[in-house]
């Protein structure tokens, strides 16, 4: 009667492991669980993990892990087609909410399990000894299910919408409401563009904090420039304008012919 309550609760904490540590890294989908079908994203394996404290290099067999200093994950291979982009995380302090501690409980799973150095971070072992992938469908399902269990609606959230790579965007809006720089955000969730705007939710009520008192801080300013309209090239009046050139006018109108040449 005992060994469905264990088994559920042994893919609870395989659950929450990956979770937290696709959050605390902004990995994609694929990084931290099993998916179907090809990926040029390669997904993390056990050496790709490097815990160090006080400079040197803990082995993953240390019952010590859990009090390293930092974390580091080497992405093998991503879509971008960058090779061995290694990301580092500190220890937070915060015994469950804490890269370093994920990491490590990660480690010794696979430690117990045998784990070889190849073996990707979503193998598992059930209590009948067998080898399983934590797979995208089920993380999806328990995702959703613990979504719906909270007050979702107070939250603004509708867990049909929420997908594993929430955990990406979920990282960079943490990251971006704490005041993270924004090449720090680009450097830890491995996008070489703007891209990762995309995963800044303007809607989150949290956005706009302190804006609006910023705005209104100065109060008045000196205009040093004594270019006429004429010489600002922002103006559509001046030649040098992109919407003078464009044909467009103060109307804002495009003048087809102007892309004629193109066409």
């Amino acid at each position: 009667m005992l060994e469905r309550p264990v088994a559920h609760l042994a893919i609870l904490i395989v659950f929450h492991q990956l979770m937290l540590l696709g959050f605390f890294f902004a990995m994609r989908r694929c990084e931290n669980v099993k998916v179907s079908g090809e990926r040029r994203t390669h997904p993390i394996r056990k050496r790709n993990t490097v815990f160090r404290k006080d400079g040197r290099i803990l082995p993953n067999s240390s019952p010590r892990l859990h009090l390293a200093d930092t974390i580091a994950i080497t992405f093998e291979y991503q879509k971008r087609d960058e090779l061995n982009d290694t990301v580092t995380q500190w220890r937070t302090g915060d015994s469950t909410y804490c890269p370093v501690v994920v990491s490590a409980a990660v480690a010794h799973r696979l430690e117990a399990m045998g784990a070889s150095e190849s073996d990707f971070i979503y193998k598992s072992k059930g209590d009948d000894g067998r080898t399983r992938d934590f797979d995208s469908a089920t993380a999806l399902r328990m995702l959703r299910g613990f979504i719906s269990s909270v007050d979702y609606k107070g939250l603004g959230l509708n867990p049909k919408r929420i997908g594993l790579h929430s955990l990406r965007s979920l990282a960079a809006m943490a990251m971006y409401l704490n005041g993270v720089p924004v090449f720090t955000i680009m450097l830890l969730g491995r996008w070489s563009s703007d891209a990762f705007l995309r995963y800044i939710r303007k809607q989150v009520e949290s956005f706009g904090s302190g804006v609006s008192s910023k705005m209104i801080v100065t109060s008045r300013f000196l205009h040093v420039s004594h270019s006429t309209d004429l010489e600002d090239p922002r103006t559509s009046r001046n030649p040098a304008s992109f919407t003078a050139n464009m044909g467009m006018g103060s109307g804002g109108n495009i003048n087809r012919n102007a892309f004629s040449v193109w066409a």
